[in-house]
């Protein structure tokens, strides 16, 4: 699934899609921060993945798509959501 964000200013929403079955994932961080991750095709998020984007709290005001969970690293393996 991609995630959508709208961002503050803008009228268009953005989006993280590739249309090839790319996986996308966001956190909100404790700061305000927006995160998006990618998974590896339809498997896990690399547990020494970082995201590939990150937008400061003044720069979007809403998302969309599927939130970043436990689920989406790879059993076994310590992290934190």
């Amino acid at each position: 699934m991609s995630v959508e964000i709208k961002f503050i200013g803008e009228q268009e929403p953005f989006s993280y899609t590739d249309g090839e079955g790319t996986v996308y994932r966001y956190r909100v961080e404790d700061s305000g921060a927006l995160s998006i991750f990618e998974k590896e095709g339809k498997g896990y998020v690399p547990v020494d993945a970082g995201p590939i984007a990150v937008y400061g709290p003044a720069a979007w005001f809403s998302v969309s798509g599927d939130k970043f969970s436990k689920a989406d690293r790879r059993p076994g393996r310590a992290f934190s959501v």
